[in-house]
């Protein structure tokens, strides 16, 4: 499928988000114009301040009902990528079906790309924000993960166990079934229809929030949360729990790929890992207090990290191949986190 040039109009869901606000400053950034989908005009008010700079480059569309079947037909008209940032959640309430209660991401997702063939007669792309633990299948020994791998033993534990299995383990399940409904969408109708499907797969995304209206006190678990539990680890005695097979990737680096994603053309039909360098903690603790230093940063035991065995990873080849690029390191990525968390006050143990 031809790739998308700028200037081009994409669709972004999930705007809201930690990644979406990126990923929409990343499409604006490469002159796209872009249509942020909230649920009600007034949360998606703060994000006209956010992006005033681009202009007539940013708009939202209310979809008050994303499960509804008929709730993104007016959204897609025009649009010429799609990218599917959001999802809705498992329905812990389901469970007397286990595989019921993932059942919103994919139909949401369906719905979606429904409303695409009937209305999207523009599209020519449709990026989907996965996740690597989709891939994240129990190995013996040392593994390095692909996009060939599948997490599938995550849908026969949500099977056996319902909603008393692991968040993690449904979360993971959900985004295997929500990826493979793309696919198998686009590949059954790929005779009639105009766009072709790319899965983006990042690890844990770490890095400094885009979005200036959000509020440390009311963020859910995950990548925020996680950082501002760390930031604040007394001089990081009681190191917090190792980050998804201790590799991350930064939110900026999400969203660039994001935009490349739709404007390179052998991308298409494919699925990409996104994963930046090995993690540890103490590795963050060290990126801080080389020069120029942050004062009140942890410190930990210095130089720790690097004796730490990393016996499972993910492979960024290609990725890197495929759209040329070279990932930010950890250290840029937690100084450029600590350094906005400390501005925006988030750091108890430092006044800014």
């Amino acid at each position: 499928m031809p790739a998308i040039t700028s200037p081009a109009i994409i669709l972004v869901t999930g705007v809201t988000g930690y990644i979406g606000g990126h990923v929409a400053q990343s499409l604006l950034t490469h002159g796209h114009t872009v249509l942020g989908v909230v649920r009600s005009e007034s949360k998606g008010e703060p994000l006209k301040v956010l992006f005033k700079e681009y202009g007539d480059k940013f708009h939202l569309v209310v979809v008050p009902d994303v499960l509804a079947l008929d709730g993104y037909d007016d959204a897609v008209k025009g649009v010429t990528g799609v990218v599917h940032v959001s999802a809705p959640g498992p329905q812990k309430s389901v469970t007397d079906l286990p595989l019921d209660a993932l059942r919103p991401a994919v139909d949401g997702t369906i719905n979606l790309l429904n409303s695409i063939e009937r209305y999207g007669t523009k599209v020519r792309r449709f990026v989907l924000t996965s996740s690597a633990l989709t891939c994240f299948e129990p190995k013996e020994g040392e593994y390095t993960y692909t996009e060939a791998d599948w997490f599938d033993t995550a849908l026969k534990i949500v099977k056996g166990q319902g909603t008393k299995a692991n968040p993690v383990i449904i979360y993971g399940a959900s985004k295997i079934l929500q990826e493979r409904a793309v696919f198998d969408f686009v590949e059954k109708k790929k005779d009639r229809l105009g766009f072709d499907a790319v899965a983006l797969l990042p690890v844990y995304v770490f890095g400094p929030p885009v979005n200036t209206f959000v509020n440390i006190a009311s963020v859910k678990p995950g990548s925020l949360d996680r950082m501002y539990q760390a930031f604040n680890v007394p001089d990081g005695k009681n190191l917090p729990d190792r980050v998804s097979a201790d590799i991350l990737v930064d939110v900026r680096d999400v969203a660039e790929l994001h935009s490349r994603a739709l404007d390179t053309e052998e991308a298409g039909g494919e699925r990409f890992i996104l994963a930046g360098s090995l993690f540890h903690w103490q590795d963050a603790w060290d990126a801080l207090n080389v020069e120029p230093k942050f004062p009140g940063a942890p410190v930990g035991t210095p130089g720790a990290g690097k004796q730490v065995e990393h016996r499972l990873q993910y492979s960024n080849k290609k990725s890197k191949e495929t759209f040329g690029f070279e990932y930010r390191s950890n250290e840029e990525t937690i100084r450029d986190s600590w350094a906005e968390f400390l501005k925006r006050g988030w750091i108890a143990s430092v006044k800014a």
